[in-house]
């Protein structure tokens, strides 16, 4: 089947890990285009697509009207998941939007989710604490994974309710870096004290599956960490606060941390 809409690398990953025949929820859904994707393919059996943004939802409204989907995509205007009536969806999409924003929605609406089993999200920013609260509300780490688009690079995290690495088991990740970087306490003069929170902060932001597959995406993808975390650094000397002096030397720690990531082999 030929596609009547092309859908970017970030959103090609998403459709990726939806599964076959998913109910699917779309929030955030903008021109609905992964919806109709994922039709047109005949990937999944029906979709809501949702926007709380006036312009979007109609850009919506239109796409999937000019391609006669009204009867398998139904286009909502609303608020993340609000529009949605429970146990009409067993896939949420959520993409493009800050991880604060998504964990937000997914609290509202605990109906919603007793019948959703699969999230597939791509959040742009705050990734540690989407990672941390999702498995610390119940939800198995199934995969993520890193695209590049428009030369920049994002994280998409999926999670399920029946496959996949409960919290117990991402922490022996997580304590595998911390041995692995432990030669840089005494090398690099790091404080023991705040070294293992280091690591776990870092551990979390880069995503522990990302991290053990160890693709060159990933070195880019921690390379432009290191020099946004230098930066940051840069920006703090300028300060006069005495106080600032303990902040300078942990950035500047989590910078030495990051190198020894991407070095390490």
């Amino acid at each position: 089947m030929t596609l009547s809409v092309t859908i970017g690398p970030r959103l090609q990953r998403v459709a990726e890990y939806v599964p076959k025949g998913a109910r699917l929820g779309d929030i955030g859904t903008d021109h609905a285009y992964l919806p109709i994707a994922l039709y047109e393919t005949q990937w999944i059996s029906k979709a809501v697509a949702i926007d709380v943004h006036e312009g979007p939802y109609q850009s919506a409204l239109a796409a999937v009207k000019a391609r006669h989907l009204e009867a398998v995509i139904d286009v909502r205007f609303g608020d993340g998941l609000l529009p949605l009536k429970s146990g009409e969806v067993d896939c949420l999409t959520l993409a493009g939007m800050g991880g604060k924003t998504m964990l937000d929605i997914l609290s509202v609406r605990p109906d919603v989710l007793e019948s959703v089993h699969h999230l597939i999200l791509q959040p742009q920013g705050s990734e540690r604490s989407v990672r941390l609260a999702l498995l610390g509300n119940g939800w198995l780490l199934k995969a993520e994974r890193l695209v590049e688009e428009d030369d920049r690079i994002y994280g998409v995290m999926v999670y399920s309710k029946d496959e996949g690495w409960d919290r117990a088991k991402l922490q022996t990740i997580e304590r595998q870096w911390t041995e692995r970087l432990q030669p840089l306490v005494d090398k690099e003069n790091l404080l023991e004290a705040q070294f293992e929170g280091l690591v776990q902060k870092l551990v979390w932001h880069f995503g522990p599956l990302i991290l053990e597959e160890r693709t060159d995406l990933l070195t880019r993808y921690m390379d432009e960490y290191r020099r946004m975390l230098i930066k940051r650094m840069e920006q703090m000397k300028k300060s006069q606060s005495s106080e600032i002096t303990a902040k300078i030397r942990e950035v500047s720690e989590a910078s030495t941390l990051v190198e020894g990531l991407i070095q390490w082999q």
